[in-house]
């Protein structure tokens, strides 16, 4: 377990599900609004010439929002693994084992834990 690590308990990791739900939901947002094709390719055609327009801006803008919201999960030590399902780890321990919580945007509560060297597929009930 790296050194000053934050381990959570359910109760705790459960308390910070509220703002999860919306950081979540604002990076499922804002990574498809700082990869969109049609923005890419406007600010390809404008490559070399002076500024990107509005769509630069709004790629940039989507990125600083990205930013933020990974700032909120480096914090408070949760474990970004599946944008697009929602899937996070919160460091913990069991039995004074290192493993993590495991939740999945969509779920209530966390109600799941895995071992540090396995994944979603061998998450078990806590």
């Amino acid at each position: 377990m790296p050194r000053g690590e934050r381990r959570y308990t359910v109760a705790q990791a459960d308390q910070l599900l509220p703002s999860l739900r919306d950081v979540l939901r604002s990076l499922l947002a804002e990574v498809g609004g700082a990869t969109d094709p049609g923005a890419v390719g406007l600010l390809q055609a404008v490559e070399g010439h002076n500024g990107g327009g509005a769509a630069a801006a709004a790629m940039l803008e989507a990125g600083q929002r990205v930013e933020r919201e990974m700032a909120f999960l480096r914090r408070h030590g949760i474990l970004l693994r599946d944008l697009e399902a929602g899937l996070v780890d919160f460091p913990s321990e069991r039995e004074g084992v290192p493993i993590f919580l495991c939740w999945r945007l969509g779920e209530e509560t966390v109600g799941f834990w895995h071992g540090r060297d396995q994944g979603f597929t061998q998450r078990q009930p806590l």
